[in-house]
């Protein structure tokens, strides 16, 4: 994987590992992972996810040629966000398929800078 994070209901704001924030707020996050594939493994995937619909994700070759989603259009998913008093809650992380988009050629960029070359 190139990124992920667990899944927290409701830890604090002071909490060690998952804290952020103003005291006595709350944290919550969903799972996600981020992580390079064969395009050969894409089909496979795409065909396991469709038995998790509450499972996002997107997906891309590193031209943007072949690109997949099960996002709706224009639409973001919070993954990160905080609720803490007398504030309107707060989402620092999210994802949509714009942004994906973007961030792909970075990521792929960074893979060939690393790991890519032989």
């Amino acid at each position: 994987t190139i990124n992920s994070q667990p899944s927290v209901n409701c830890a604090r704001s002071s909490d060690q590992t998952f804290g952020w924030g103003p005291k006595n707020g709350y944290i919550y996050q969903k799972a996600y992972i981020e992580f390079f594939a064969q395009a050969k493994h894409a089909k496979i995937i795409i065909d396991k996810m469709a038995k998790y619909p509450m499972l996002s994700y997107t997906m891309s070759n590193r031209d943007g040629t072949d690109c997949y989603t099960n996002y709706r259009k224009n639409s973001s998913i919070a993954l990160t966000w905080g609720v803490f008093p007398g504030r309107e809650i707060v989402q620092p992380t999210i994802a949509d398929y714009k942004t994906f988009l973007i961030w792909k050629d970075e990521a792929f960029a960074l893979w060939m800078e690393k790991w890519g070359q032989n």
